[in-house]
């Protein structure tokens, strides 16, 4: 009975990873061109059973998590592997740079979450985040793709990758600052100019967060 519970679960896992060939595209693809509706999304579809959710799309934590593990491949692909001079000892094993990689780009979603419940004036608790949180993993996916293709053209220092990796960097950031003005304005119901402001410190706050994990990585 053992055994055949095994290998129940080793079927569920091999069709799990096999189904992220088309579902993890299709989230990407719809995280990028239909941003607000996957945010909605990721909201409506908390209220399922646990077995329910997500059925068409990969979910927002592990979606986020598969986008950081291909940023970190494309990253090396582009600027080549870390140098072990002036690379933490510790991140050259690459689990261990992975787990840096995702802890960096999951403060975002989670700074958001803060900032809306903080808005809100809500008690800042699990059950409280959980919901904000996932909405802006959906968006926070490319966010790290696209940031971590930009960080490896700079890394290049030729003057055609440098450019390139601007133009990635602030084409995104403008992006995610829009994303994130008009998903305050409808969650709050305030003005634009005051849901930018809102944005703005929250993306700040992210990128201040992120800055000192970096600095004290690499001292």
């Amino acid at each position: 009975m053992d055994f055949m519970n095994l290998l129940k679960s080793f079927e569920n896992f091999i069709f799990e990873v096999v189904s992220w060939l088309y579902f993890y595209p299709r989230t990407l693809w719809l995280s990028l061109f239909r941003p607000g509706e996957m945010m909605a999304y990721a909201d409506d579809e908390l209220d399922d059973l646990p077995g329910d959710q997500y059925e068409s799309t990969i979910s927002p934590p592990l979606f986020l998590l598969i986008t950081i593990l291909l940023a970190t491949w494309a990253s090396d692909t582009i600027s080549g592997p870390d140098d072990p001079a002036t690379t933490p000892a510790f991140l050259l094993d690459w689990k261990n740079s992975l787990l840096l990689t995702a802890s960096i780009f999951s403060v975002y979603p989670l700074v958001m979450a803060i900032a809306l419940l903080l808005q809100q004036k809500r008690e800042i608790d699990r059950r409280a985040l959980r919901p904000p949180f996932y909405s802006q993993c959906f968006v926070a996916a490319p966010f790290a793709l696209a940031n971590a293709v930009a960080m490896a053209l700079f890394v290049l220092e030729t003057e055609t990758a440098m450019i390139g990796g601007l133009a990635i960097f602030v084409a995104t950031l403008l992006w995610y600052f829009v994303l994130q003005a008009r998903w305050f304005a409808h969650q709050l119901g305030i003005s634009t100019v005051r849901a930018c402001w809102i944005a703005g410190t929250a993306i700040a706050a992210g990128f201040a967060i992120t800055g000192t994990i970096i600095v004290t990585v690499f001292g």
